[in-house]
């Protein structure tokens, strides 16, 4: 018996030592962070949601079907945030063919539920068993894809159907029942074609709850955009102010939606950071950029903006969120994720690589490549990234497998 137990150790130690060294031979999982887990869609390409977290889980999406369109992710999936291992799918669409969750969109969570909108169609999931909780389709209109949520009240945007007169609304339900409201509306009449984004929330000290929002007008007759920022008390059905933020020009639109830090909300509109006191919409200081930000969000942490710009010369900025100086500018590359801070440093997909960068100096500190990509040159990491903000656990995706790593120390 002792030498079978010799002999079992011995087999298993040189076991060891084999999957070692194998794994010493693929660079991607010999790099200064690795892995912790790898979940492997099982259907090829497949462009997957940003990841979310909740509790134990963390959702990724995916193809049901092998398929040579990697834009279709028509199953949302749980994974254990800790393992890996699938705990459920959902892909019970109100239309169930040709459905594509939008990738870098706002999906509300309240309570166990995720709120997501693909077109005219909402649905509600249970995350904690993987069942729709409700879904619904929209009456004679579209909808884009975000949904913001203040309490239990969830908000959407209609879309105005393709011909005049050009109306968009807000729309707000319940989210217990899905049984939808108008908030607030624009007209454009037969000319002005309105872009309606769901709000930001501001609640007053009298308990009055203002939505923050942008609404970009496109003039067919003049060619070019208006972008405006709105702010609406809800609470007494009143306007605060619509103010223009920026000249009519061509491609002059709101890249992202408003951020609200304390007594002032924070936009990118063309090239430009802006900033803007909540309550009376008055400019507090804005700053031009060398570019757009488009694929990326922007975050303020610790009274300083963190965002990324495309365009020709991609590049990582830190700003002073008070005055808006530059503390920092840094080269980037394109095809980004959302930003992600943690313990003093900046997590992103960009260029195909996890880059990690101290958000003190700007200085790159890592750059890791999908283990995936080394047994396929086009499967590299596809601009999605979230960290963790309980256990700064970094999750990433390439087309064919999520991946969970440590952050780095």
């Amino acid at each position: 018996m002792t030498i079978f137990k010799d002999s079992f150790l011995v087999l298993l130690i040189i076991q060891i030592v084999h999957l070692s060294s194998c794994n010493e031979d693929l660079e991607g999982y010999d790099q200064i962070i690795n892995p912790i887990w790898e979940y492997n869609y099982g259907v090829g390409g497949t462009l997957s949601i940003e990841p979310i977290i909740f509790n134990n889980k963390v959702l990724y999406s995916g193809a049901k079907e092998r398929s040579s369109d990697i834009g279709i992710n028509d199953r949302l999936i749980a994974l254990d945030k800790e393992k890996g291992e699938l705990l459920w799918e959902w892909s019970d669409f109100l239309r169930p063919t040709s459905q594509r969750f939008s990738y870098n969109s706002l999906k509300p969570i309240y309570n166990n539920w995720i709120a997501i909108t693909i077109g005219g169609r909402n649905h509600l999931i249970d995350l904690e068993t993987g069942k729709t909780v409700w879904k619904n389709q929209n009456n004679g209109s579209t909808s884009r894809s975000d949904l913001s949520i203040t309490g239990n009240r969830l908000i959407r945007t209609d879309v105005s159907l393709p011909n005049p007169p050009y109306v968009e609304r807000l729309m707000e339900a319940d989210i217990n029942t899905g049984i939808w409201k108008e908030v607030y509306k624009v007209e454009g009449g037969d000319s002005i074609r309105q872009g309606l984004e769901v709000p930001s929330f501001y609640i007053e000290d009298d308990g009055d709850t203002l939505l923050v929002f942008s609404n970009t007008e496109a003039w067919f007759e003049k060619n070019v955009i208006i972008p405006n920022l709105l702010c609406y008390n809800q609470t007494k059905d009143s306007l605060y102010y619509d103010i223009l933020l920026g000249e009519p020009a061509v491609g002059n639109a709101v890249d992202w939606f408003p951020e609200i830090f304390g007594d002032r909300v924070y936009l990118s509109v063309n090239r430009r950071m802006v900033c803007h006191h909540v309550l009376t919409g008055e400019l507090i200081w804005e700053r031009e950029l060398n570019a757009n930000i488009l694929g990326s969000n922007f975050i303020i942490v610790d009274d300083h903006i963190y965002t990324q710009t495309e365009g020709w010369e991609p590049s990582l900025w830190k700003i002073d969120a008070i005055n808006g100086d530059i503390v920092w500018s840094s080269p980037s590359r394109g095809g980004n994720s959302f930003l992600n801070y943690y313990e003093g440093k900046i997590y992103q997909v960009t260029g195909g690589r996890l880059k990690v960068v101290d958000a003190m100096s700007g200085t790159e500190l890592a750059s890791i490549k999908a283990p995936s990509s080394y047994a396929d040159d086009n499967d590299f990491f596809s601009g999605r990234c979230t960290v963790d903000p309980e256990t700064g656990y970094v999750y990433v995706t390439s087309f064919s497998t999520a991946y969970c790593y440590p952050s780095l120390e």
